[in-house]
């Protein structure tokens, strides 16, 4: 069975969520993956990589960067992650890539820059909505959620006191099994 890890940041839980998904999805392809939250582990706990086939970096992204755990990553694994014998996806999820009009200009500046940066190529990226979460039980702050409403006050889509699901679960799904068969035919 093929195996991949699912390395992420995530600051408020969209990025988790998504990683989750793809995790079971990527199981339905006879795909193993080992999930790790990049807050809750040290980078000399790093799995080794020569143990997978494949690699998925997601970060969550707020006023225009990466979690800095994600970006860490991305840095201290560089030279792994250039290595042709291992398939990389990137993902992230933002409030640009919510309107589906933006996604390429998302992918351009949330992932296309960070990896020309690090000049590393990935196989596959996407730029996956936001969760705004609103209501009582979000780990959005006060000034979080007053920011959030402010700038998206336009957008009739976002209710105050609400969990605001703005990522594309189809989009999701055909990421994950396009990785899926790269995975597949490698």
């Amino acid at each position: 069975m093929k195996k991949v890890l699912i390395a992420y940041g995530s600051r408020f839980g969209s990025t988790e969520e998504i990683s989750e998904k793809i995790s079971d999805l990527l199981k339905n392809e006879n795909i193993s993956s080992d999930l790790i939250n990049l807050k809750e582990i040290s980078s000399e706990q790093f799995p080794d990589l020569n143990n997978f086939d494949g690699v998925l970096i997601g970060s969550g992204i707020k006023i225009g960067a990466w979690t800095k755990e994600a970006k860490n990553y991305l840095k201290d694994n560089i030279t792994k992650l250039k290595d042709k014998n291992l398939i990389l996806g990137v993902f992230v999820s933002c409030g640009l890539a919510s309107d589906s009009d933006k996604n390429e200009q998302a992918k351009n500046d949330y992932i296309t820059k960070i990896l020309n940066e690090m000049e590393i190529d990935a196989d596959i990226n996407d730029a996956f909505g936001a969760l705004y979460d609103l209501s009582k039980k979000s780990k959005i702050g006060f000034v979080g959620k007053k920011i959030i409403q402010t700038m998206n006050k336009e957008d009739s889509r976002i209710k105050k006191g609400e969990r605001n699901d703005l990522r594309d679960w189809n989009q999701i799904k055909d990421f994950t099994l396009k990785f899926a068969d790269l995975i597949n035919n490698k």
